[in-house]
């Protein structure tokens, strides 16, 4: 299957750059929103950027966490996060993203682990 997410800027670049290797996702609750459970080994992400860049990505491992602390814990932020390498930062950050904190304790959390197809 093929997918096409919308990311910032800074994470886009991090994604083409190859330092951010894992993109974290969580299902929304309510509907009409896109249930990350679906997501497979060799599914192709097409990552958009908010200036229109496109970047083709396929997925390696798709993991699910209970918690952002227990998917930092196991995955940690080096390849994870691409604002900060602090965990306590990056819970906040991620936590900070429009319905994530809710969508973590109702569905949990995925960490996506993505290669950039050039």
């Amino acid at each position: 299957m093929e997918y096409c997410f919308d990311v910032n800027n800074r994470a886009f670049k991090a994604i083409n750059e190859r330092r951010k290797r894992v993109e974290i996702r969580a299902t929304k609750v309510g509907k009409n929103h896109f249930d990350y459970s679906k997501l497979k080994e060799n599914d192709i992400i097409n990552f958009k950027s908010f200036e229109g860049e496109t970047l083709k990505c396929i997925i390696g491992d798709v993991n699910w966490y209970n918690s952002i602390e227990e998917l930092l814990i196991m995955e940690g932020t080096r390849y994870t996060l691409s604002s900060t390498n602090d965990f306590s930062e990056g819970i906040k950050s991620i936590n900070s993203l429009n319905g994530y904190e809710e969508a973590i304790k109702t569905n949990g959390v995925y960490a996506i682990h993505i290669t950039p197809i050039k």
